[in-house]
């Protein structure tokens, strides 16, 4: 199900399910059960063979029984063990920080006080992190059968940008979804709903395929399943998520709430886009990582707010909800707890918040906070400090490069040498400094994908919807820019709030999918029946192969086509099939077909991709239609062209 088909069921579910909320309920209750039941089919399957030889047994006498029992026994132990492995997932808890009452009492104390007024669940640790942002990470101890614990995992950089009272709001949000607020069934819906998604997404990962293992029909059945019980929950989810922000509302005030959202959507945005994008451009400079990046970052939410901030604020009002997350967009959730400012729909947007003291970190974590600042910077150091050498190394070798160019081309000189200087600040210095060059390049290349591709991030990064008009043009150019640049434009519309465009952009990018998936498809497959046009060899390259064949004195004849493709006909699929010499006496051999594709596959080299086989089994008939194509024949053994 692609995702323009998943936002038109969970508007169909909204429509049929509007006003009936114990038949939604009633419907997720079954499609749960049906989920169960499909994890545990391989359970019945493995009881059912080993009944096969059990149910016999008894009715014969031990003498002649043993054998069936023994079968059997073997059957059940080793079903189970097959389907067992398929399903035990273990999930790794957040890593960070934990953080005891003993090192913070104020915090659970907090924590404590909304878990009694709440009658929720508790948390089996609570962990400090560096990112921004709060959550609780569910850790089933039984894998798909759930039983899980509750992890809090709180950011460092979370408890610096909040005050205590916007930090007590957000805790209560999050553990309304661990109480009863939503129901003991939506509890349990959500609940699932997470812990399946994070263990049907680690079933996914590649795995060992001669391993004995059920989970190649284990996907076929999530492939169906999760989908249809995704949407489903997602419904209930989002309802969920507005009853959560009203409780936050009613524990912790709802300025409190309001304030906690604000500042987050701004927060977020100073730190993604500015504060570690400009940190890690000091790798380019010293290999010695920073040792107060925290400290940084902390000063660097406590600053008067950027430049940037207003635009920021229009954005995240002008964001529009989508089935892209749970979560309903800020304007609704501000509305509903009854402080959407006045004038948002107007164009009038409220000016930043006021700086906070103390910090939310300052008052829960009190003394430890140095001591958990600390922790969290030798973590990151120890997390980023080969990525941050390696990207010293990069630097060093992109300064030398760029120093070449230079020397050897004028500034200005040609379009090639805009280009490759072009690249090197991209990469240096980041899409910024490199913009001038790209808008000089573009007026001689225009229709160049990639400096399109670039510019237009660039633009769109400095909230300039002239870059709307690169990304299109680098997707008319190259298919391979669909998904990035309808990516960043899916953002882009998103917090414009042009509905339209947002939808028309899925669209593209779910059909550049689909269209992807059926080109796999394509290129795997090879018949005698597909359709196959003359090779587009340069001279030079054709010369190439040929010297590589004459080279091996088994060959004595190729046969060289493409395959007409259907989905991106720009790619190129060559098909060269090797005929072998054999002696008059001599019977064909496959052996030595087969041990000449062996020898020659790593050697022949083509600008696309290639299938390489010789004429026998079951590409008897693709070599038999292949040499009835008259200009297919690039190779023969003695003739002048070889």
């Amino acid at each position: 199900m692609n995702r323009e088909q998943f936002d038109a069921h969970v508007r169909g579910i909204e429509r049929r399910y509007r006003g009936r909320p114990v038949a939604l309920r009633l419907r997720l209750a079954g499609l749960a059960a049906a989920g169960y039941a499909g994890l545990l089919a391989g359970f019945a399957l493995v009881v059912a063979l080993a009944a096969v030889f059990f149910v016999p047994a008894w009715s014969l006498p031990a003498s002649d029984a043993w054998p069936l029992f023994f079968f059997g026994g073997l059957a059940l132990l080793g079903g189970t063990v097959a389907v067992v492995r398929t399903l035990w997932v273990r999930l790794a808890p957040p890593d960070g920080r934990v953080v005891t009452r003993r090192d913070a009492p104020a915090l659970h104390a907090m924590l404590d006080e909304l878990r009694g007024r709440l009658g929720a669940s508790g948390f089996h640790r609570v962990v400090i992190t560096g990112e921004c942002n709060a959550a609780v990470n569910e850790v089933p101890r039984l894998g798909v059968l759930g039983w899980p614990r509750h992890w809090l995992q709180l950011g460092l950089p979370l408890m610096e940008s909040l005050s205590a009272g916007e930090l007590r709001a957000v805790l209560a949000h999050e553990f309304a979804h661990l109480s009863g607020r939503h129901g003991r069934f939506g509890q349990w819906i959500y609940r699932l709903r997470r812990s399946w998604d994070q263990v049907f997404a680690r079933l996914r990962e590649p795995y060992v395929k001669s391993a004995v293992s059920l989970r190649p029909a284990l996907l076929k059945f999530i492939d169906w399943f999760w989908p249809r019980f995704d949407a489903h929950a997602f419904v209930l989810s989002r309802a969920n998520e507005f009853e959560a922000d009203a409780v936050a509302a009613r524990l912790a005030g709802a300025d409190h709430i309001a304030g906690a959202l604000l500042r987050l959507e701004v927060h977020g945005r100073l730190l993604a886009e500015k504060f570690w994008p400009d940190l890690w451009l000091e790798a380019n400079r010293t290999a010695e990582l920073p040792r107060d990046v925290f400290i940084r970052l902390r000063d660097a939410l406590r600053a008067p707010p950027p430049a940037d901030a207003g635009i920021w604020l229009e954005q995240a009002f002008r964001w529009t909800t989508s089935t892209a997350d749970t979560h309903p967009c800020l304007s609704e959730r501000l509305r509903a707890v009854a402080r959407l400012p006045a004038g948002i729909e107007r164009g009038e947007f409220p000016a930043w918040l006021p700086a906070l003291s103390p910090s939310a970190a300052e008052a829960l974590l009190g003394p430890a906070l140095e001591k958990v600042r600390a922790d969290v910077e030798a973590r990151w150091q120890k997390d980023c400090a080969e990525n941050w050498r390696a990207r010293h190394g990069r630097a060093a070798a992109l300064n030398d490069r760029l120093a070449r160019i230079d020397a050897a081309v004028p500034v200005g000189a040609d379009a090639e040498g805009l280009w490759d200087r072009a690249e090197v600040l991209m990469k240096l210095d980041g899409d910024a400094a490199a913009a001038p060059l790209l808008r000089q390049f573009l007026a001689l290349r225009p229709e160049h994908a990639g400096a399109n591709f670039c510019l237009g991030r660039h633009l769109l990064a400095e909230n300039d919807p002239a870059g709307e008009a690169h990304l299109e043009r680098a997707m008319e150019t190259d298919e391979g820019a669909v998904p990035g640049a309808c990516e960043m434009l899916l953002v882009h519309f998103r917090r414009t709030g042009r509905s339209d465009r947002l939808r028309e952009t899925q669209s593209r990018l779910d059909r550049h999918e689909a269209a992807v998936a059926a080109s796999h498809t394509e290129r795997l497959n090879v018949a005698a029946g597909d359709t196959f046009i003359p090779h587009t060899l340069t001279p030079a390259e054709l010369g190439n192969l040929r010297a590589i064949l004459a080279g091996d004195s088994d060959i004595a004849a190729a046969d060289l086509v493409q395959k007409q493709m259907r989905h991106f006909p720009k790619q190129r699929l060559f098909v060269l099939c090797l005929r072998v010499r054999r002696s008059w006496y001599a019977l064909p051999s496959a052996e030595r077909g087969q041990a000449a594709v062996a020898r020659l596959l790593p050697k022949v080299r083509l600008p696309g991709r290639k299938l390489v086989f010789a004429p026998h089994g079951g590409f008897r008939a693709l070599a038999s239609r292949l040499a009835a194509i008259p200009a297919a024949r690039v190779f023969r053994r003695g003739a002048p062209d070889a």
